[in-house]
Parts: structure tokens; C-alpha cells; sequence
């Protein structure tokens, strides 16, 4: 079983914040629970982005024409499509147990208020949400993509995340 030195401090904190609201008993059981899903998640969604040729960084800025596919702290996915007439369709999935957020919203016309940079929140002018939480992995599109191919990745990806998320609570946490 993982402990809790397997992830980072930050990670962990917030894991501890939220475990309520995932609707579990908060204990050091379902604490370690919580991390080895979590540790798996951070895995799949590095080695499936890169397989899938999205690119990693540490900021995305809110003038990029790319899509973006960020992670947060808690294992929600945002998809951000590539900007289309100056908007950007917006796809949050809260992949969890979370009882305070919604499963998923889908927003077309939506723009970032800043740019995304990792271990902050996102903030949407006129998302689907007014904020994420923090952002611990941020991915995006090659910039050779036309809009199209683009939004295919970006809903490809968002579809494997979701079924190997949803899996992994499965067998690690609901178990």
C-alpha cells in the first residue's frame, strides 16, 4: 500500500481537505486508499497524454490557439479545445466521489481569464465553472494540429482518462 510520502506534501494536504467530500470516512486506511489511486492516476494520465503525442509544460497561456488537457489536484480533467472565433469549448469531468462538484459540464463559448500555470487554479471568464481546483499536470496539443484534429484529441483523450480513472477507483478506493 502507498504511504504518504509517495506523492508531494501539497497533493497529499489536499487529499485531506477533500476526503469528506468525496463522501469517505476519513481515516489513514482510506487515506492510503486515496493515495495509491491517485499515484496511479498521475501515471496513466502522463503515460497516456504522451502516447497520445500531447506535450507537457508547466504554464498555458490564455492566448494559445491549442486545446489543453489539464489535471488537478483532486483528479478532475478539464479539456480546453482550441480556440474557434476567439472562444474555446470547455469540458470539466470530475473523475471522483467528490458530493460539492458536479460529474460533468460541457461549455461551448467559454475563454480563460488567466493563463494556466501548475499548483493554481484555472479561472474562466465564462467557463462551465468559475474556478478548478489547483492544477498539477497541464498537456498540450501539437501545434501541427488543425482545430479538428485538435478537438478529436482532446475528446480521445479526456474518454481514456475517464475510463482508466474511473477503473482505478474501482480497484483501489471503492474496494
Amino acid at each position: 500500500m502507498a504511504n504518504s510520502n509517495s506523492i508531494p506534501g501539497h497533493i497529499k494536504k489536499h487529499l485531506e481537505d477533500v476526503i469528506v467530500s468525496f463522501g469517505l470516512e476519513s481515516n489513514e486506511e482510506t487515506m492510503d486508499r486515496l493515495i495509491a489511486g491517485w499515484i496511479e492516476k498521475e501515471n496513466v494520465f502522463k503515460e497516456k497524454m504522451l502516447e497520445m503525442g500531447m506535450v507537457e509544460t508547466d504554464v498555458f497561456e490564455k492566448n494559445d490557439d491549442r486545446g489543453s488537457l489539464a489535471l488537478t489536484y483532486s483528479g478532475s480533467i478539464i479539456g480546453i479545445g482550441p480556440k474557434v472565433d476567439g472562444d474555446r469549448t470547455v469540458d470539466y469531468t470530475s473523475i471522483g466521489f467528490r458530493n460539492d462538484v458536479p460529474d460533468m459540464l460541457i461549455k461551448n463559448g467559454c475563454s480563460l481569464s488567466e493563463n494556466i500555470l501548475l499548483d493554481k487554479g484555472i479561472l474562466f471568464e465564462d467557463g462551465p465553472i468559475e474556478q478548478t481546483s489547483p492544477i498539477f499536470k497541464i498537456v498540450v496539443c501539437p501545434e501541427t494540429l488543425s482545430v479538428d484534429e485538435q478537438e478529436d484529441m482532446i475528446e480521445k483523450a479526456t474518454t481514456v482518462i475517464i475510463d482508466s480513472f474511473t477503473d482505478i477507483n474501482e480497484r483501489t478506493i471503492i474496494s
